[in-house]
């Protein structure tokens, strides 16, 4: 059985919103059954953070749940899309 895709979620969010997204996205992130890396970008273009947030989730259904829970409680702080990347182990 090969081993599920990672997911990597990156999107946008005001600086002076960054600690309040990540204090909901921390609050999210303890609802699910499995595991999440929240990290940022260095640097702030046009006034706005990156945050990316690595999923350790175990199968597709269970990161697809995550998703939509994740994209709903963070949508408050999220400007523009959640661009959603997945890459699996190579052999």
């Amino acid at each position: 059985m090969a081993a599920p895709a990672r997911r990597y979620v990156y999107y946008r969010v005001a600086e002076r919103d960054v600690e309040a997204c990540a204090v909901a996205a921390r609050a999210a992130f303890a609802a699910l059954p499995f595991a999440v890396e929240l990290l940022r970008r260095p640097e702030v273009r046009d006034g706005l953070a990156t945050l990316m947030e690595v999923h350790g989730a175990a199968d597709e259904r269970e990161a697809d749940t995550a998703e939509a829970h994740l994209a709903t409680a963070l949508a408050p702080w999220i400007v523009g899309e959640r661009h959603v990347e997945r890459f699996v182990p190579l052999a």
